[in-house]
């Protein structure tokens, strides 16, 4: 636990993937700085040749790069009118340089986006493309950040897209809120109700439950793994399954 944050998080490879001996395309990162949290899911494109370490560069230093924007002051205002937006940019034109360090181009890397970074009161999502973002508040109810796909079946949108800018949506999170919850598409089957309407309660109040008796956070990241990796989980998806939880301590 830290400073009022319990963030449990794990990846697991999809039985597609396990069958073809391809390795986990999701990753997954959090950060904490003070009262506040920066987390980020990134699940990277089937299509691309290296998009696992796409996804894992993406998620690890963006959310570096936005824990040092609130570590010099930002507040939620400034990163909703620009600057969240900006460190994504300097992401992006890290993840550039390194595909040209390594004789690739950027589409190589291609990975979606779904973070948040929520303040001691306030927060907002940072969205591209598919996966989900939901903020369970106190009074009840839940701020879902939608996936977006595009217009063809099992299109979605890439930070190494040339139309990232338009593609990039940001959700305000009110106050009050007791959890948080990011996923890549492969858990959305069974972690979201029909139409992605709420959290399907059925699965994920036993896991929240189950973690929130948890002291040690890397034991309740293992039991995690062990259930996204359940057998049981491939008759529903062959896709990665990424999943992290913050609760309020």
């Amino acid at each position: 636990m830290e400073n009022g944050w319990r963030v449990f998080g794990a990846c697991v490879t999809g039985k597609s993937h396990l069958d073809k001996g391809i390795p986990c395309q999701d990753a997954h990162a959090h950060v904490q700085v003070g009262g506040s949290l920066v987390a980020v899911v990134c699940d990277g494109a089937g299509s691309a040749r290296h998009s696992e370490l796409g996804a894992q560069f993406v998620a690890g230093t963006l959310a570096q790069a936005l824990a040092q924007q609130l570590r010099q002051g930002a507040s939620i205002e400034a990163l909703h009118d620009g600057a969240l937006a900006g460190a994504m940019a300097q992401v992006r034109g890290e993840l550039e340089a390194l595909a040209d360090n390594h004789g690739a181009v950027l589409d190589d890397y291609a990975t979606t986006v779904v973070g948040v970074v929520m303040g001691p009161s306030v927060g907002v999502f940072f969205h591209l493309g598919d996966g989900v973002g939901v903020a369970q508040l106190d009074q009840g109810g839940e701020v879902i950040s939608l996936p977006a796909n595009g217009e063809y079946a099992n299109e979605t949108y890439f930070i190494s897209g040339e139309r990232w800018r338009d593609q990039l949506r940001l959700l305000p999170i009110p106050r009050g809120v007791r959890g948080l919850v990011l996923m890549s598409d492969g858990c959305m089957p069974f972690a979201m109700s029909k139409n992605n309407a709420s959290l399907y309660a059925p699965f994920m109040g036993a896991v929240q439950n189950y973690l929130s008796c948890m002291d040690d956070i890397t034991l309740g990241e293992e039991a995690l793994a062990h259930t996204l990796a359940d057998p049981r989980t491939h008759q529903i998806t062959g896709d990665d399954k990424t999943l992290l939880l913050a609760m309020r301590a």
